[in-house]
């Protein structure tokens, strides 16, 4: 009796598994639309562009080397989500998450990002040029050699974040915390750093800047910036 139970035990473990395999590989077939679950999903290399994913949920998912250019992703999940080398232009993130998403050498040139997570993230090498954050938590991240030359920055957090060499030339950060960030060599030419937050002396000996570079009151420019070449 006991062999038969086990036997029996371990068929219902493996028809149960089969139907989980089955119900998942039927969600990641599900069509484009708003409040779909791609979780877990491989949908590199695909063509989304100008999609609704409002509501959608892409935890896990590989999305790496895909077009979503012009989506919208407002209130959607993309928690761990692999973007690497993805392009989203024009795309619009509002009350999204993106909590220990990987973006790296993505492009969001001209996306709209608002009250979004993006903390513990990795965009390394990424471009946001031309893009528009405001109220977006962006601490405890990778942002080496991210490219954020024309953005509108509001009410943005990169405390704690490594902003090396991240470009900053010719943005205004109005109300931008920078407690703990790690800005060696990062690009502040041209920018208005007036409204900055929690930027300090220290900051501005390892940064790089310019005659235009405009500072908060009580710092003073280095008498010689470091990427003055």
């Amino acid at each position: 009796m006991g062999g038969k139970k086990i036997k029996r035990a371990l068929l219902l473990i493996c028809l149960f598994s089969l139907a989980s395999a089955n119900q998942a590989y039927a969600k990641c077939n599900d069509k484009r639309a708003p409040d779909i679950d791609w979780s877990g999903c491989k949908k590199t290399h695909k063509m989304l562009d100008d999609t609704n994913f409002s509501g959608s949920r892409f935890d896990d998912a590989n999305l790496e080397n895909s077009s979503l250019d012009d989506s919208n992703f407002n209130g959607a999940s993309l928690v761990k989500t692999n973007l690497t080398r993805a392009s989203a232009i024009r795309a619009q993130f509002y009350e999204s998450n993106l909590s220990k998403a990987n973006g790296y050498r993505s492009n969001f040139d001209y996306v709209k990002l608002r009250e979004s997570n993006l903390t513990k993230s990795e965009f390394s090498r990424a471009s946001f040029k031309n893009a528009e954050l405001f109220d977006v938590d962006w601490s405890k991240s990778e942002l080496g050699r991210v490219d954020f030359s024309g953005a509108r920055m509001t009410n943005v957090s990169f405390r704690f974040s490594n902003l090396s060499r991240a470009k900053f030339q010719d943005v205004r950060l109005d109300s931008v915390d920078f407690k703990g960030a790690y800005t060696y060599r990062t690009r502040f030419e041209d920018a208005d750093l007036r409204k900055a937050v929690n930027l300090h002396q220290l900051h501005l000996k390892f940064a790089c800047g310019n005659d235009n570079t405009k500072l908060p009151e009580g710092l003073e420019k280095p008498e010689i910036w470091p990427c003055s070449e």
